[in-house]
């Protein structure tokens, strides 16, 4: 009976520990988006022991990112990659990212693209983006126009609209390099101009500026009535679009 008792004591006391460090990194987020970089390590500061993986991305953003005052560079990137490796995919982006922004060698520049592809392939938008426009390019990974379309329409669904003009550069260059696809392939290419143009985006809008002109100078009255019937469809295509989810994905628990 003392057994079954302690058991029960001991899971729940385990529970409300954690819903602590929960409701701590919460917290500690929150001060974060604000820039309150200060007030979110001390928040986090006292839960570090537990090496837990959202506590240890929260103290690696605000020791990277935070002021000189609480800066450490080298500390941030140990608990940032610990935390990726633990399966936090916000610390796995960041990780991968801050990699390749620094210059990374052959061996950094791959384990920099697995951090990437792991939070891409859980879900999370930004990482999409950036894996899309990695494969358009061929930096880092060999060129793929396909795979660059998939993962950039992932992100452009999420509502990253910079991922739209990717997509739909992305499917120009594919077309270059082979016979034309499908026509809903092609519409598709134009939509994501459209959105992106939409969305403020000014290498798109100069896109369908120039054609818009080139078909007004040359009076071409039935290619212009079909580029509007498109840009009507793409407003329909564009309600498939979700809100930015953030960088929710995580592989916690999984």
């Amino acid at each position: 009976m003392f057994v079954l008792i302690a058991g029960a004591v001991g899971g729940r006391f385990a529970w409300w520990r954690q819903q602590d460090v929960t409701q701590a990194y919460e917290a500690g987020q929150a001060l974060a988006d604000s820039q309150k970089w200060e007030e979110a390590l001390a928040l986090a500061q006292p839960y570090a022991g537990r090496d837990d993986p959202r506590i240890n991305g929260l103290l690696a953003d605000a020791y990277i990112n935070g002021p000189d005052s609480i800066q450490d560079i080298d500390k941030g990137l140990i608990l940032r990659r610990r935390a990726a490796e633990a399966g936090d995919m916000r610390a796995a982006y960041f990780m991968g990212r801050w990699i390749l922004k620094h210059e990374p060698t052959e061996a950094q520049a791959k384990e920099a693209v697995v951090f990437l592809q792991e939070a891409a392939d859980c879900g999370m938008p930004m990482a999409n983006y950036l894996m899309g426009a990695l494969y358009s390019k061929g930096e880092y990974v060999k060129r793929n126009y396909p795979l660059s379309i998939r993962y950039s329409e992932r992100a452009a669904f999420a509502g990253v609209y910079k991922a739209a003009s990717n997509a739909a550069i992305a499917y120009g260059r594919y077309y270059q390099e082979t016979n034309p696809a499908a026509e809903e392939r092609e519409k598709a290419m134009l939509y994501w101009i459209f959105i992106a143009s939409k969305n403020g985006l000014t290498d798109a809008k100069d896109v369908l500026d120039e054609f818009l002109k080139e078909v007004n100078e040359n009076e071409q009255g039935e290619i212009l009535k079909m580029f509007k019937d498109l840009e009507r469809e793409s407003i329909e295509f564009s309600k498939r679009i979700k809100n930015l989810d953030g960088l929710s994905c995580s592989k916690l628990g999984s």
